[in-house]
């Protein structure tokens, strides 16, 4: 992709070739002010160039992951700038262009300098991504610990739209899903379900979902949410938020943001909802209305998939469980690391760690088949292209082949 749309202005080729003319000036701190703000700005629309920026970063190696996020003194910065200045005026006493970092920076600068001429930028340009869902023929993805537009809407061309939410606190978001042209994503740190617009990119509507909200399914004009910290099942079902259902399925157990993790999910006539504190699988009618068992499981269940007339559970503990239609385990699959999220397509299953790792899991012979390694990836989506989109806090959304490399 070429060029990004964000908040509905385009952005076109010439504006990638003045940032990355502009990109070495700016990383190393002697850019004008405009170029900086005019640079930093199409570095949060355009992934291109976002890439660039990534690519040009790489030329001081480690470097670059050890740098600190504050301001170096200011007698070190004086010292870097005049230095940078002297050697692009040694290079080049009247450029047209500026020069490339890339390939005058490891000799014009050491190591001392390149370090503190890095720190001058703040890091980082990319998107945070936290949840993901495919949504018709574009992608929804979310940015949690952020504030003012944390959603983003990736139309079928690569472009970009960023969708304005004022929060009382930065977003958490915990689950996405998509069901009749809207996107349904949950943000356990204000305690809401947001419903989005995706034609429109607009917020249409929220509602409270206090408890450490994490499960989601909408069926039949109904929104199911499963709290984690509180152990209830919340469903909406009417036009105003007063009229809300809540079950109490588990004993509340009070828990950090970052453990809120639970799964609903609709297979046939019945609703499934994880618990993941307590280690139980609720089976409820499919309007959530009536429990009609439960089952034990063990561990800590947060993910829920439908495959092959049966039910595949996911164990953020490390285990796969295949369930039968009456609950018993037909076939169970020891993972390494702490899986949380997960999507199924085309008989496998992709599964998301925190820790780093993206796994497939082949659901015929029930075992890993690949692993690749991330930054620190949140979900996974499976597209009706056949890709998938992966929701990554450090790198952002990156878009994946089935065989896990880059689009």
């Amino acid at each position: 992709m070429n060029g990004q749309e964000w908040s509905g202005q385009g952005i076109n080729n010439s504006d990638c070739e003045a940032c990355r003319e502009d990109l070495s000036a700016v990383l190393l701190g002697i850019a004008s002010e405009a170029e900086t703000e005019r640079v930093r700005a199409h570095l949060q629309t355009c992934a291109d160039c976002q890439r660039e920026a990534a690519e040009l970063r790489q030329v001081l190696g480690g470097v670059l992951q050890a740098a600190p996020e504050v301001a170096p003194p200011a007698e070190l910065r004086a010292r870097v700038l005049n230095s940078a200045r002297n050697s692009i005026q040694s290079i080049n006493p009247a450029p047209r262009k500026r020069p490339n970092l890339a390939l005058w920076l490891p000799t014009s600068l050491g190591l001392a300098a390149a370090v503190a001429a890095f720190v001058l930028w703040p890091q980082p340009a990319l998107l945070r991504a936290d949840v993901v869902v495919s949504a018709g023929d574009s992608v929804v993805f979310a940015s949690s610990k952020s504030s003012g537009a944390p959603l983003v809407i990736r139309a079928p061309d690569g472009k970009l739209r960023r969708v304005s939410l004022e929060t009382a606190q930065p977003a958490w978001f915990t689950e996405a899903v998509y069901a009749g042209g809207r996107a349904y994503l949950l943000d356990a740190a204000n305690s809401q379900l947001i419903v989005l617009n995706v034609a429109q990119g607009q917020v249409e509507r929220r509602f409270a979902t206090p408890g450490g909200a994490a499960g989601l399914s909408v069926d039949a004009g109904r929104i199911f949410v499963k709290t984690a910290a509180s152990g209830e099942l919340l469903v909406f079902g009417g036009p105003n938020d007063a009229d809300t259902t809540r079950r109490a399925l588990a004993q509340a157990a009070p828990m950090p943001e970052a453990e809120y993790m639970d799964a609903v999910l609709h297979v046939g006539n019945r609703l499934l909802a994880t618990s993941h504190s307590t280690g139980e699988l609720f089976v409820l009618s499919g309007d959530g209305g009536q429990l009609l068992d439960t089952y034990a499981v063990g561990g800590a269940p947060v993910g829920l998939e439908q495959w092959a007339g049966g039910v595949l559970v996911l164990d953020v503990q490390g285990r796969l469980l295949e369930l039968a239609d009456d609950g018993q385990v037909r076939r169970t699959l020891k993972l390494k690391g702490n899986p949380d999220k997960f999507s199924v397509m085309d008989g496998k299953a992709y599964l998301t760690d925190r820790g780093g790792t993206v796994s497939v899991v082949d659901l015929q012979s029930f075992r890993v088949t690949r692993q690749r390694t991330f930054g620190t990836p949140m979900d996974i989506a499976a597209l009706p292209d056949g890709h998938l989109a992966l929701a990554d806090a450090t790198r952002g959304l990156l878009m994946l082949m089935p065989d896990l490399s880059d689009v």
